[in-house]
């Protein structure tokens, strides 16, 4: 086995370059001041500003409808991106994106206001 003091020498030199990496987000897509907003498909449901490599806001990505977006149309992706803050809040750096689906969601309140309604429909 490796010995403790050289694996954290190991681990302490590559700590920056694991700060660097790129990481899967899912989630919903939505429009917010003209900027594309990711929230993300889990339990505290955090919102990410998607941007650009170069840290400019995304107003549009191939396959995605900013107009439907607005009207609050359900859209799903998955994002290929490296987090950051933008003015203290969360933003991603956005080096890819797929799987775009629209009426979808991965929310589960979505899901069972979806139920809801069904059952509220007569047969």
């Amino acid at each position: 086995m490796f010995p403790r003091k050289s694996m954290l020498a190991v681990l302490g030199a590559l700590m920056p370059f694991a700060a660097l990496a790129a990481d899967l987000y899912i989630g919903m897509l939505s429009v917010h001041e003209g900027g594309l907003r990711l929230t993300r498909c889990s339990m505290g449901k955090p919102v990410y500003q998607l941007l650009s490599p170069e840290g400019q806001p995304l107003t549009a990505w191939p396959g995605v409808s900013p107009a439907a977006l607005e009207g609050k149309a359900l859209t799903s992706a998955r994002v290929l991106g490296e987090f950051a803050e933008r003015n203290g809040k969360p933003a991603l750096l956005v080096q890819g994106m797929d799987a775009i689906r629209s009426g979808e969601s991965c929310h589960l309140d979505d899901w069972l206001d979806g139920q809801v309604k069904a059952e509220a429909e007569p047969r």
